[in-house]
């Protein structure tokens, strides 16, 4: 599928078939492509649960006050945040040349070691950007995807087992598209959202 075509037939599907389910090999395949999402100095910031089992999805429902999906969904990932992300860096970097490794390792360490808000912060950013990933992945496969902020964290963490150094950002349940899509909302038009040079500057509008 084109990448156009993929942006244009995305959008949140909230009603799943639950009889339906996704395998661990097309899992496998999915992620291979996930984890190749974009992150500050390839800390790859996230981790990914992902949870089809029955009882654990009635459980997550009640975290997420009910909502239908989060039980029919096939599978209901929550893309975590990794906040020691940069502890991982000498492993990450371990292959690259000596010179690169003893400029960026100092300079990963004094840039998040002791900021606690960054390590938050950018361990959303990253997350985020692989939650798309998955969602730009899921229509690629015939898939529906909605990403769900609606739940109680501290529910889920608990539920899920999290430990300490992952926060949950946010779920993307994934699955077969039971009822027909609603037409997409509305969306401000691109001149009114895309300023040119500075804020005041024109809006975008192609001519």
């Amino acid at each position: 599928m084109e990448f156009s075509e993929v942006v244009q037939r995305r959008f949140s599907v909230k009603s799943y078939d639950p009889d339906k389910t996704i395998s661990d090999a097309e899992l496998k395949e999915f992620f291979d492509e996930v984890v190749l999402s974009p992150s500050s100095f390839n800390l790859q910031h996230w981790t990914f649960i992902a949870v089809r089992e029955s009882d654990i999805k009635r459980q997550l429902k009640e975290a997420a006050w009910g909502q239908a999906q989060m039980e029919d969904c096939s599978v209901a990932v929550l893309v975590c945040g990794k906040l020691d992300a940069y502890q991982d860096a000498p492993e990450i970097y371990k292959e690259a040349p000596g010179a690169i490794q003893e400029k960026v390792l100092p300079l990963i360490q004094n840039f998040y070691g002791d900021n606690h808000q960054l390590q938050r912060d950018e361990a959303i950013r990253s997350a985020s950007l692989a939650a798309m990933t998955m969602m730009y992945g899921a229509v690629d496969r015939g898939w529906g995807a909605c990403p769900m902020i609606g739940f109680d964290p501290e529910a889920v963490t608990k539920i899920l087992k999290l430990t300490p150094n992952l926060i949950p950002v946010m779920f993307i349940v994934l699955g077969h598209q039971k009822n027909a899509p609603r037409p997409r909302s509305y969306r401000h038009p691109v001149q009114d959202v895309v300023r040119l040079n500075t804020l005041d500057g024109p809006g975008l509008n192609g001519a």
